[in-house]
């Protein structure tokens, strides 16, 4: 019994390791340009179809912009294109859109009976910028109204941009250093962040355009 415990383990942990490898954590589309792209590699020796579809924030099918080609397969070894097109009507002109790119894969029929597979979705956020904005995030960065209270931090954006907040760092009155996920917050929007009542504030955190996280100066 224990050795087949262990077989199925073994088994769920491989098959949940992603075979398809995407080659950014974020794709930023100006909208100077007519489409942007995501670039898929298939990393295992099996063919995979890939379904790929767009969600607005609010988890609902995104209608201005759209993505092609919506499934493909993928062989072995071998890298494929999506792309992301916006339709040119229905986004705001003054700041900056977000969707949620869906990427789904879907295994090959397993050979052997009594096999679990996982069809695995991987999601990442999509930001449209358009035409003739001008805005640049590490600039906007430098913007933001940082306002601590005793139990909580509040984080306004007064710029077009999404800023996505990585981490606040703590040091609560007991001397312990602490990490807390914080939000992304929409354009000319605002975020609280609660921590433990008396705790200072030693660090915050956001990701930067190139998927990389960067230190916010606190003042």
């Amino acid at each position: 019994m224990k050795s087949l415990i262990i077989a199925l383990f073994a088994l769920y942990s491989a098959s949940a390791i992603s075979a398809i490898q995407i080659e950014s954590s974020r794709v930023i589309y100006s909208g100077e340009n007519k489409s942007a792209s995501l670039t898929l590699h298939n990393a295992s020796q099996k063919n995979y179809i890939i379904q790929s579809w767009l969600d607005e924030d609010s988890d609902k099918p995104g209608k201005e912009m759209v993505v092609t080609p919506p499934i493909m397969k993928v062989k072995p070894d071998q890298s494929a294109v999506l792309r992301f097109i916006y339709s040119g009507k229905g986004l705001p002109a003054d700041r900056e859109s977000v969707y949620w790119i869906n990427v789904q894969e879907i295994p090959p029929r397993a050979s052997e009976p009594n096999v679990m597979q996982l069809a695995i979705r991987t999601r990442l956020k999509l930001f449209y910028r358009p035409v003739g904005m001008k805005a640049k995030l590490d600039e906007q960065i430098g913007q933001l109204k940082l306002t601590k209270n005793s139990d909580a931090l509040v984080v306004s954006n007064p710029g077009p941009l999404h800023i996505s907040l990585s981490q606040l760092m703590i040091k609560t009155p007991q001397g312990k250093e602490q990490k807390i996920t914080a939000p992304m917050i929409a354009p000319f929007g605002s975020e609280t962040i609660h921590f433990p009542k008396g705790s200072r504030v030693v660090g915050l955190t956001y990701i930067n355009d190139y998927g990389g996280v960067a230190d916010v100066k606190m003042q």
